[in-house]
């Protein structure tokens, strides 16, 4: 349980609950913290972070669009990042990294120069009795009437927590329909995304997502795009009616938690096959991936140990 935990905290490890930050942060007040969610696995050669480089990469992007100066390189976080490993009994699970400043603020600009880091390591079956194993269930999808932040309004592919305001709107009205996932549309009418997860939409054998622009550069959905011309599935990312989800095949959605889970329903719409081949396909290619078991992909993996 977390109660056992151990946190990563500006260059300290401390117990779950020491882990704390003021009330009156600028970050807890304004929703400046900036954020990356990792997947651990375990392997028959020990601990690997999925992906580590490119989540540190859009970590980077992330402070450069907001105009942030991160506390340490790529080196210093992937270090903090396996003590914090290291500190837990997790084989696999979520690792959270969190910039952000902890001073106490109280304007719209913060005062600290460079901010702090925590991270966390969890296994969420254990720590929060809620996850379901991914693509066990089919899930059920809904259009939302809350619409995607435009981008000119503020940059959608910074992963920032006050972006996740929208996210969480859209959770809420999926809810209230008796859906799992909300769909976001933009402010034109196209598709996006749900609250923190990808979405693709397989019709005659191609696979299409929205383009970016207007949603979050996913490195789930990057995943999937590199990892599906390998399998020779076409893939075009591209602007998408709403309309070509009553004309799918199939659907699934992508995330770091969910990894690749199936969609049996959109609105009242029943899907007759999820998983569909496709997916299916993809979905046991990354567990092959996730087990080092293709030596194609093993530069994916960041061994701990």
């Amino acid at each position: 349980m977390f109660k056992d935990r151990k946190m990563y905290v500006n260059g300290r490890l401390v117990p779950w609950e020491k882990a704390t930050v003021h009330l009156m942060s600028h970050s807890f007040c304004r929703g400046s913290g900036i954020f990356e969610v990792m997947r651990l696995h375990t392997t028959e050669k020990g601990r690997a972070v999925f992906r580590l480089d490119a989540h540190l990469a859009r970590l980077k992007r992330t402070a450069f669009l907001l105009g942030m100066d991160l506390p340490m390189d790529d080196d210093g976080f992937t270090d903090a990042i396996f003590q914090t490993i290291r500190a837990n009994e997790v084989e696999n699970g979520y690792i959270k990294l969190i910039c952000y400043y902890g001073e106490v603020a109280m304007h719209v600009m913060p005062n600290q120069e460079k901010m702090d880091t925590c991270i966390a390591v969890v296994n969420p079956e254990a720590d929060m009795e809620e996850e379901k194993a991914a693509g066990d269930v089919p899930l059920s999808i809904a259009l939302c009437k809350t619409r995607k932040l435009h981008p000119e309004t503020i940059p959608v592919e910074a992963k920032a927590a006050a972006n996740y305001l929208n996210g969480m709107l859209s959770r809420i009205e999926a809810a209230q329909k008796g859906a799992d996932v909300g769909i976001m549309l933009d402010t034109q009418g196209f598709l996006t995304e749900g609250s923190t997860e990808s979405i693709f939409i397989v019709k005659d054998g191609t696979l299409y997502t929205p383009a970016e622009g207007t949603v979050l550069k996913s490195i789930s959905r990057k995943s999937v795009l590199e990892l599906a011309p390998v399998l020779e599935i076409e893939t075009v990312e591209k602007r998408l009616a709403p309309e070509i989800l009553a004309e799918a095949d199939e659907i699934f959605l992508s995330s770091t938690g969910g990894r690749v889970q199936p969609v049996g329903k959109v609105d009242s719409l029943v899907l007759p096959k999820s998983p569909g081949p496709v997916s299916k396909r993809l979905m046991e290619a990354f567990e092959a991936i996730y087990q080092d078991k293709d030596p194609r992909f093993t530069h994916w993996l960041f061994y701990v140990e």
